[in-house]
């Protein structure tokens, strides 16, 4: 069995005992940058959490057919009629002799056009719209607001004698539907989570910094005198700051992945006063022994 005294020299122990022990966050300040980096990247990849999951729901909400009634009424409209197109280089190529490029099925108002055709008024009122062109693929329920768009990239080869041969047969046509909708909200998941993955990475380390160098003036009193001036070290604070933080980003970030009641804002708000409470307990408790004759 590991003694007391053992698991205190192992820096990962420590860091984790950091989350409750004043004496250990201090011994936090003696890590190497390269330790310091990888919690603080870890603790910031799990405060994302909440973010991730919450926008990973949202997509998965708006993929679901049932959330556009009728739109499968809509596709076998457009597929009866003359409409000739196929994405080609992320964009609509329709034949010159097309004869309409709109079409109006029950509240569904249906587009497709190309980069060459004239624009189109864009529809602001309730309706709901089946957008295909000229460069993006776009849904939308006008009744509750509901609506997803993307590029028409992630559709290359799409056209209509592919939508003509699976309306021949009312299941491949809805697991068609079922694809483009998944294609049209998931495309753009990968580069959602790393734009929230790098927001949240800023966000954590203006505060990581901001709480480290107030803890670093936590010694500012009992330095001052002994040597002439204060001894600040700020870059010890922010190992602490790191080592400390990462215990309420670890655990909110558990709670957000599990728990979809809690959203995030709320669960960012929970981080920042559960961080900024246990850097205040270590603030007092390193003020306190700076007042302590030597």
């Amino acid at each position: 069995m590991i003694s007391r005294q053992a698991k205190s020299s192992i820096p990962l122990w420590t860091a984790a005992r950091a989350w409750w022990s004043d004496t250990a966050a201090q011994d936090c300040a003696s890590f190497n940058w390269f330790l310091i980096l990888a919690i603080f990247v870890a603790s910031s990849i799990a405060i994302s959490l909440p973010f991730g999951a919450n926008r990973w729901r949202e997509a998965e909400v708006a993929s679901k057919t049932s959330q556009y009634p009728g739109l499968g009424t809509a596709f076998e409209a457009l597929a009866k009629t003359d409409f000739s197109f196929t994405v080609t280089k992320g964009m609509v190529q329709t034949l010159p002799d097309a004869k309409s490029r709109t079409l109006e099925v029950g509240s569904w108002h249906i587009l497709v056009s190309s980069i060459t055709d004239a624009p189109e008024q864009a529809v602001t009122d309730s309706r709901n719209v089946l957008q295909l062109g000229p460069d993006r693929f776009m849904v939308r329920n006008g009744k509750t607001g509901i609506q997803i768009s993307s590029p028409l990239t992630a559709f290359e080869g799409f056209s209509s004698d592919i939508l003509k041969k699976a309306a021949e047969n009312r299941r491949i046509l809805s697991d068609l539907i079922e694809g483009l909708l998944f294609t049209t909200v998931f495309s753009s998941i990968p580069s959602i989570m790393v734009t929230l993955g790098l927001l949240m990475l800023i966000q954590n380390l203006a505060f990581v910094v901001i709480l480290g160098i107030m803890l670093s003036f936590a010694v500012y009193r009992k330095k001052l005198g002994e040597d002439g001036g204060p001894a600040i070290r700020p870059l010890e604070g922010i190992k602490m700051a790191t080592a400390i933080m990462a215990g309420p980003a670890f655990l909110i970030g558990l709670v957000g992945l599990f728990m979809p009641a809690f959203k995030a804002p709320f669960l960012w708000l929970a981080y920042s006063l559960l961080a900024g409470i246990r850097v205040i307990v270590l603030y007092t408790s390193r003020y306190r022994s700076a007042e302590q004759p030597r």
